[in-house]
């Protein structure tokens, strides 16, 4: 009984560290919309505000287009065709990763020269392409510097990659210079866009209400149509990226600043920490650790992934929220699999999920939160129906996730009932990049 009240003591501990008030998911959302002001007129901000360049497809463009996926440690090729009211086909799709011990290459390596790196990536192109003309959409899921549809300058890498010499350098350029060794000239890259950026175009090609797209995966980020852009064609509205998850007006717990701390880029990307499904894992790890000794949950520290620094993962939290037997079967099996000396109890199992809810539920909160404020920004008055393309396995695949988003927008935001709709978009990155293709041919973007 003692450990039992420990753990109640604890977890209760946690959910005032974890839990977002009504009023504190109103102030996010209020900062929230205020920074995508300050943003776009270049006053300093959280949120980047990235110009796509690119506007609203209009649903009936036609057409086959090669489109390339360069995002994590994996390239994507494919043949994609636009059918028209808003239907799509991919075909021929192509997927590698960039290193395979077997096969003796790792062109993610900082020795590995950039020109080796997009040689490596012409060839895949070669794969798919059928020999004759054909334009390319390039969905680049690294930092970039949009300046047109089919120009973005190359910003920096995630941790996964180390190559050198791209600083500054015009992607697409790049790449295009790369076909041209591998004899692939007929195919012109005149598209360039971010995956967050394609979830958008994706879902408004298919339904014209949308308005927003967010990636909801193992980073987060979401994106917007601006009706007075900043950029460009200024008497059209653009796709701006916000790249959200550096958003930093945000209630942090200890939990949220120690991982911080711990982490490669200290003070940045906090709500990205707080939300994305590369942090859950070890946040929920963090609160179970701390509790081992004032719960007296000696399993804990029989358990190796407990105190292993990223230990936990998103699926592991899946495999605990989504446990509903009434024994947690399957978060006893996880734990004979992983702890198999742990003798962890049903009310310490139950302690496991439900500091696993915590976590999720703060995520989708936050979450909505942010999506409230792009809502303030396009409908303050809350007159239209709104849509949010949504890609990403946190949003598809976390238990809980989705529906605490639609539940917080509605009881927090106000939304009524029916007036914000998600659509999960499936291969947006190659569907998006096949249609910002169509879009700079229709609009005379190509040299």
């Amino acid at each position: 009984m003692t450990t039992q009240c420990n753990m109640a003591g604890a977890l209760m501990e946690a959910w005032r560290e974890f839990s977002i008030t009504p009023q504190q998911f109103q102030q996010i959302a209020a900062d929230f919309a205020v920074t995508l002001e300050d943003g776009l007129c270049g006053r300093p901000s959280p949120l980047q505000m990235l110009p796509g360049f690119v506007g609203r497809p209009c649903g009936e463009e036609t057409g086959r287009y090669l489109a390339l996926d360069f995002g994590g440690t994996n390239v994507r090729v494919a043949v994609v065709e636009l059918c028209g009211g808003g239907r799509t086909r991919i075909e021929k799709l192509h997927k590698v990763s960039l290193r395979d011990k077997a096969a003796g290459y790792d062109y993610t390596a900082a020795n590995v020269q950039l020109g080796e790196l997009f040689d490596f990536i012409a060839k895949q192109v070669a794969l798919v392409a059928d020999g004759g003309e054909q334009l390319l959409g390039h969905s680049f899921s690294y930092g970039g510097k949009q300046t047109a549809i089919g120009r973005a300058d190359f910003i920096g890498w995630t941790k996964e990659i180390k190559v050198s010499g791209i600083a500054g350098q015009d992607i697409n350029a790049t790449l295009a210079t790369a076909l041209v060794r591998q004899n692939l000239a007929a195919v012109r890259p005149v598209a360039v866009l971010n995956d967050t950026v394609a979830t958008l175009l994706t879902a408004a090609y298919a339904m014209p209400a949308a308005d927003m797209g967010s990636v909801c995966g193992t980073g987060q980020n979401s994106c917007y149509y601006e009706k007075q852009p900043r950029h460009g064609d200024r008497s059209r509205e653009m796709a701006y990226n916000a790249e959200s998850g550096g958003f930093d007006r945000l209630p942090f717990s200890r939990f949220d600043n120690e991982l911080d701390a711990a982490s490669e880029i200290p003070g940045r990307q906090r709500m990205e920490k707080m939300v994305a499904g590369r942090y859950l894992g070890e946040l929920a790890r963090r609160i179970l650790w701390e509790g081992r000794g004032e719960c007296g949950m000696q399993f804990v520290e029989r358990c190796p992934v407990f105190a292993q620094v990223d230990g936990l993962t998103s699926q592991d939290l899946a495999v605990f929220a989504g446990d509903e037997s009434e024994t947690l079967a399957a978060t006893e099996a996880w734990l004979a699999q992983h702890c198999p000396a742990s003798g962890a109890s049903l009310a310490e199992r139950h302690f496991i999920k439900a500091v696993a809810e915590l976590v999720i539920e703060r995520s989708a909160t936050l979450v909505a939160a942010s999506y409230a404020g792009f809502l303030l920004r396009l409908d303050p008055a809350k007159r239209r129906n709104h849509l949010i393309g949504v890609n990403g396995s946190l949003y598809e695949k976390m238990p809980g996730f989705a529906a605490a988003i639609s539940r917080q927008l509605e009881q927090y935001g106000g939304w009524p009932t029916g007036q914000v709709e998600f659509l999960v978009v499936d291969e947006a990155p190659l569907r998006g990049a096949a249609i910002a293709a169509a879009m700079a041919q229709a609009e005379g973007a190509i040299a």
